[in-house]
């Protein structure tokens, strides 16, 4: 219950935000509250529950997506609750078929790429805020902008000062007291609220009862909604990282299949908020700061924040309650929540490793992005399609970031590749390959020995013991081969043995330094040696290992 109350705060005011930057009527708002609900209960039940291809079985709550608040908004103004409604069902289902992509894009939706798209979102927040301090009619000037601040002075200094558990709290905290400070000047209006029942559903404003809408508007806006499910899929995937690296009592390295189970389940939860008219959803971040400062993880809570969701969607008096947030208030919660998205991104990007390269991709991608979404320079009549991915700085500059990515990728270096079957028996033509990588790059011999060494000892842990004759065809292996300066980069990838070569490596480094007694344990206490990282990826149709061999004289 705790949980559910300070995630209905962060949950409920998306709505708000979505119906008043875009001029709705309350009783779509209404409706809209009820639906988010619904949707995110049944999609937190999804996550919770394990079977087939759905469901993670961990309790990964699901809130409304604050990265689709721009792109609902343009659905709103420009086609209304029929054409938002199409949008989030084709982008749902894009959704569920780019979880199986990620093995496939690994190298252009890089974390820079992901950072930077975080900035830009929060750029896309900010625009929004003029939308709504304008619409508030006051006859002096001083309520609007005491409102929001005191909203946004609550929750930093709450932020900034509180303990642990109070900070997750902030939100509610902020609102109540900008609800307070509204209602003093007199811009508090709780007309909504008195008239909502106690019990009930909104169902005359369904937007499914219209029908889809695939009009002029659809057509213009589907380029924008395919890349707001890029995004979603991107911030689901990574708060899963993060909830799996907290649930544990001891470290465990990330199973990427699990992470492509995350986006799927909540693509399927999107196809059901597509059905009910509701905005799309995202992994819950909340629940990581619960899970470090409670240590509960149990997936038994899941089921009962579904169901807690769920009971709420019931209680007009609830959907009445957000719906009469002053817009001043709503200004000051999303000035909090773009700060803190803005700097996720900086992080995000600064922990992939700033280069010259890397500095130029993401600074013209944000000054593009900043430049489109606040108009800085008149755009000259273009077809409808190319004006919606322009109009909006998030598409804009996304683009840009992943266009120039891109262009990093096909202008590099060819990799060196090798094909072979996952077999100890392929050792003699691998390391003629690294003896003619080493050649190509102008290392010595002492090099092209630790590279070698790696490179066998790699091969020998992934090869699987039991091997049969028939399953030459199964078991395959591919290498590339790159240089980073004077460090080199192997990548493998093929059928890995059934645990996570990461795992295996930290649970070494947690024993004492003794002398390894058997041949895997050899091989990894030598691949720790001579690497200055080693990181395995799994994915349903690959698993993938990269090492990085520092020159001798480093380690």
């Amino acid at each position: 219950m705790q949980f559910t109350i300070v995630a209905s705060i962060e949950t409920l005011v998306g709505p708000v935000i979505v119906i008043k930057g875009s001029g709705g009527s309350d009783a779509f708002l209404l409706w809209l509250v009820f639906a988010t609900l619904i949707v995110i209960g049944v999609s937190t039940l999804l996550q919770t529950i394990r079977l087939g291809p759905i469901g993670t079985g961990a309790v990964f709550p699901m809130y409304m997506s604050f990265a689709a608040i721009p792109f609902c908004i343009m659905a709103l103004v420009d086609g209304g609750p029929a054409t938002m409604t199409t949008l989030v069902l084709v982008s749902a289902a894009f959704q569920i078929v780019f979880s199986k992509w990620l093995f496939n894009i690994r190298r252009i939706i890089t974390p820079t790429v992901y950072g930077t798209m975080m900035m830009l979102i929060a750029l896309s927040l900010a625009s929004v805020m003029s939308n709504l301090l304008s619409e508030e009619p006051v006859s002096s000037p001083w309520p609007v902008p005491v409102a929001a601040l005191t909203t946004l002075a609550v929750i930093v200094a709450i932020t900034l000062r509180g303990s642990d558990m109070l900070r997750l709290w902030a939100p509610l905290c902020g609102v109540a007291a900008g609800c307070a400070a509204a209602a003093a000047m007199g811009i508090y209006d709780l007309g909504v609220l008195a008239q909502a029942s106690w019990l009930g559903v909104p169902l005359d404003a369904w937007p499914l009862v219209n029908g889809l809408d695939f009009g002029a508007s659809f057509w213009s806006l589907v380029p924008a909604f395919l890349f707001l499910s890029v995004i979603i899929s991107l911030q689901t995937g990574g708060t899963f990282i993060s909830l799996h690296q907290s649930s544990w009592r001891r470290p465990r390295a990330v199973d990427f299949r699990e992470v492509q189970r995350s986006i799927s389940t909540a693509g399927a939860g999107n196809l059901i908020a597509g059905l009910a008219g509701a905005a799309p959803n995202i992994g819950a971040l909340t629940m990581v700061s619960f899970v470090q400062i409670t240590g509960v993880a149990s997936r038994k809570i899941g089921y009962w924040v579904a169901g807690a969701f769920i009971m709420l969607a019931f209680l007009p008096k609830v959907s009445g309650l957000f719906a009469s947030i002053p817009s001043p208030v709503m200004t000051g919660f999303i000035i909090a929540v773009a700060a803190v998205m803005f700097s996720e991104g900086a992080r995000t990007v600064v922990q992939d490793g700033l280069d010259r390269r890397k500095v130029v991709i993401v600074g013209v991608s944000v000054l593009i992005g900043a430049a489109f979404e606040f108009r800085l320079y008149a755009l000259p009549e273009l077809h409808p399609v190319y004006e919606s991915l322009l109009r909006s700085g998030m598409t804009a500059g996304g683009l840009t970031v992943i266009v120039l990515n891109l262009f990093m990728e096909l202008t590099a270096s060819r990799r060196m590749r090798f094909r072979s079957t996952l077999d100890i028996e392929a050792l003699p033509e691998l390391n003629a390959f690294i003896s003619k990588f080493t050649e190509r790059q102008g290392w010595g011999s002492e090099m092209t020995g630790r590279v070698s060494a790696v490179a066998e000892e790699t091969l020998l842990t992934l090869a699987p013991p039991d091997q049969g004759e028939n399953d030459q065809d199964k078991w395959r292996l591919l290498v590339l081969a790159s240089s980073d300066g004077p460090v080199a980069v192997l990548e493998f990838i093929g059928a890995a043995s059934a645990e996570n070569l990461e795992d295996r490596i930290r649970q070494l480094q947690d024993q004492a330094m003794e002398a390894p007694t058997s041949r895997p344990e050899f091989s990894i206490r030598l691949l720790t040696h001579f690497t200055s990282s080693v990181r395995h990826q799994r994915y349903h149709d690959a698993d993938v290992i990269t090492v990085r061999i520092d020159p001798p004289g480093t380690r």
